[in-house]
């Protein structure tokens, strides 16, 4: 009843008032599209910009980061190649150094015994030796007792090498 009662006192006031509506949003849009829609559209082209740019961005990073870990890994694996082969190489080292200190040891012990050997021989020699002498010595004492003559040279020579071959044949038995 109210609107009758505005509008019912003014006729030309609907026409006039759209009119002026009318007017006042076009006055509205042209101030919003001059002062707001340019730095409105520009803040949201910014934003679009800004946000491929981050996408962008990000999948340059994700590329490098795979490129990185791909990298990383093919370092990894020579690294562990490497590690594998020096320990290799240290393994056959040590067995090598391990081989060569036994077969000098063994050598060694091969030398002591033929120098063990030679001595015994050079030992046998001369306690031979020595016992030719007091064989011969003893012998010419008791052929001397028993003859009760001197031995001559020759004879001594001949009563020692008989001697001593039966000697030599005893050992042997």
């Amino acid at each position: 009843m109210i609107n009758h009662l505005v509008v019912g006192s003014v006729p030309s006031t609907t026409l006039f008032t759209m009119f002026f509506v009318s007017l006042s949003f076009l006055c509205l849009m042209l101030l919003i599209k001059k002062f707001a829609w340019g730095p409105i559209t520009k803040m949201l082209e910014d934003r679009a910009t800004k946000i491929a740019n981050d996408i962008d961005g990000a999948e340059q990073a994700k590329l490098e980061a795979d490129t990185f870990a791909k990298k990383s890994e093919t370092e990894l694996n020579q690294a562990k190649a490497e590690a594998a082969a020096i320990i290799k190489r240290a393994k056959e080292n040590a067995e090598h150094s391990a081989d060569s200190i036994v077969a000098a040891a063994r050598q060694e012990a091969q030398n002591y015994r033929d120098k063990a050997h030679k001595d015994i021989a050079i030992e046998r020699e001369q306690l031979i030796e020595s016992a030719r002498r007091e064989v011969a010595d003893l012998s010419i004492q008791v052929a001397g007792k028993i003859l009760k003559k001197e031995l001559n040279k020759e004879t001594h020579t001949e009563l020692i090498n008989s001697y001593i071959e039966g000697l030599g044949l005893q050992n042997e038995d």
